[in-house]
């Protein structure tokens, strides 16, 4: 699963409104109480609110952008390298957090590896499918256990599921399945 970068956006903007609303309000009944006037609170909350609708969606944006940027370039850093795992979550995690960086590594490897891996053994002219595999564990999830061992074309998608990752922290992978 990519990361949906519009619903991070979303889901971003949703918190910001409420906190951006909350502030705004507060500033202008601080700012009446300054003037010692009286005002139409139902005006002053309307305005409060379309301004924190606006400005949240600016807000969300940039950050998903910035979060995307650095997110990309960590990757692509990180792949070059062949440090281990570690590394990459460590560098991630000033951005987002330990759990979300060790979360967003383990994902985003798995995606990156399997896409690889297909599009090398496309280029090989050797290899008709791939097959699912699973670490076989005691923590494989439901959805993963249901497409161990199922083969699909190169451009197959596993009834609709894609290749790996099947979710966050999917431990995952694909084998070929070579001519013979």
């Amino acid at each position: 699963m990519d990361i949906d970068w519009d619903a991070e956006r979303d889901s971003l903007r949703r918190v910001l409104i409420d906190l951006l609303t909350a502030v705004a309000q507060t500033a202008a009944r601080q700012a009446i109480a300054d003037l010692a006037i009286d005002v139409d609170w139902a005006l002053v909350n309307r305005s409060a609110v379309e301004w924190a609708e606006t400005y949240s969606y600016e807000l969300a944006s940039g950050i998903t952008e910035t979060s995307r940027l650095f997110l990309q370039e960590a990757l692509s850093e990180w792949i070059q390298s062949g440090a281990p795992l570690d590394d990459l979550e460590t560098k991630l995690a000033p951005m987002f957090g330990p759990v979300r960086a060790e979360m967003i590594a383990v994902t985003e490897v798995t995606r990156a590896f399997a896409q690889g891996n297909i599009a090398a053994w496309r280029a090989s002219g050797v290899v008709d499918g791939i097959r699912w595999r699973t670490a076989e564990d005691d923590i494989v999830c439901d959805i993963c256990s249901g497409l161990a061992e199922q083969t699909d074309t190169l451009d197959g998608d596993f009834d609709g599921q894609g290749p790996p990752p099947a979710h966050v922290n999917c431990r995952c992978w694909l084998v070929p399945v070579v001519n013979v």
